[in-house]
């Protein structure tokens, strides 16, 4: 085999695995932030909903509590809406499920966030994240990392960050955990 054969062929090598070594780091920088907040109290914070009620930590405290952090274009997101409807339909009076759509901070058009909505049908609130709510979680920089869901206690502690589609189980499972 030539020289230049062999350089043809350990090129594209080294690059594909410089490729998932990045993509790797990528992820693990990403989960390390996600879990950052694992443990620290729920940062404080004011969002409305789609119908201006105006949400508050403090308004929050004494219920479990599911911050489920979507957007627009997440196909993630898509795959686990129907997961989320079923979870609201079935959630103990002491639980409480926020979305949290990310689509501001990302500068996605409103047409956009509309037809999302619209087309994930929640019927729990939606609120509209802002940076220094996801800054104080996750960093505003990855906020185009969805889906990710925080589990709250009644202590108003995060106990769990939960990256990528999530299935009801999953979810029901957490916040069992967090009592």
């Amino acid at each position: 085999m030539s020289r230049r054969s062999r350089f043809a062929l350990i090129v594209p090598l080294v690059l594909l695995l410089a490729w998932f070594g990045v993509k790797a780091w990528i992820r693990g920088h990403v989960d390390d932030l996600i879990q950052h907040a694992v443990g620290a109290p729920l940062p404080t914070f004011a969002l409305a909903d789609q119908d201006g009620r105006v949400w508050r930590n403090a308004d929050l405290l004494g219920k479990r509590v599911v911050l489920h952090f979507f957007r627009s274009a997440c196909g993630a997101c898509v795959a686990e809406a129907p997961a989320l409807r079923e979870l609201e339909a079935a959630l103990p009076p002491d639980t409480v499920l926020l979305h949290v759509m990310t689509d501001r901070v990302l500068g996605f058009p409103p047409e956009q966030t509309a037809a999302t909505l619209r087309h994930d049908g929640f019927g729990a609130p939606v609120l509209m994240a802002d940076q220094p709510f996801v800054d104080s979680l996750h960093s505003v920089r990855w906020s185009n990392v969805t889906p990710v869901t925080y589990i709250v206690d009644r202590a108003g502690t995060v106990r769990f960050g939960l990256r990528g589609t999530q299935s009801r189980a999953a979810i029901e499972a957490a916040l069992a955990a967090a009592r």
